[in-house]
């Protein structure tokens, strides 16, 4: 095992330590998707899986995975994340340690196809 006494250097916070995200760019907290089922029964089968198909597919197919939402995990991420040029990934400090989440670990939790797909498919 190697110890390295030096400070490390990673990118700045995009937040102060102890702010957090502007409330209006925040998340709506309002929304369960428990409360989905009754839309899937009123639809019936049929428009439901062509609304599993649609553009609007991806929330469907949340509710299909029993997706468990934690608002205080994710505001944890939001509020210690640094500054990086991708718009694809967030990296935040966990304990002063650097993690990273991105497109590819949000496909393997959420079993969502997040592979790139065609601007024209739309």
């Amino acid at each position: 095992m190697v110890s390295y006494s030096g400070m490390r250097k990673y990118p700045h916070r995009l937040y102060e330590v102890g702010k957090t995200p502007v409330q209006s760019r925040s998340m709506n907290h309002s929304c369960y998707l428990s409360n989905i089922q009754t839309v899937r029964e009123e639809l019936g089968e049929d428009v439901w899986s062509e609304l599993r198909e649609s553009a609007i597919g991806v929330i469907v197919k949340l509710k299909e995975l029993h997706y468990i939402w934690s608002a205080k995990v994710v505001h944890h991420f939001l509020a210690n994340q640094l500054a990086i040029e991708s718009s694809h990934e967030i990296l935040s400090l966990i304990d002063s340690m650097p993690f990273r989440f991105s497109l590819y670990e949000f496909g393997e939790i959420t079993g969502l196809n997040c592979d790139p797909f065609d601007k024209h498919d739309v």
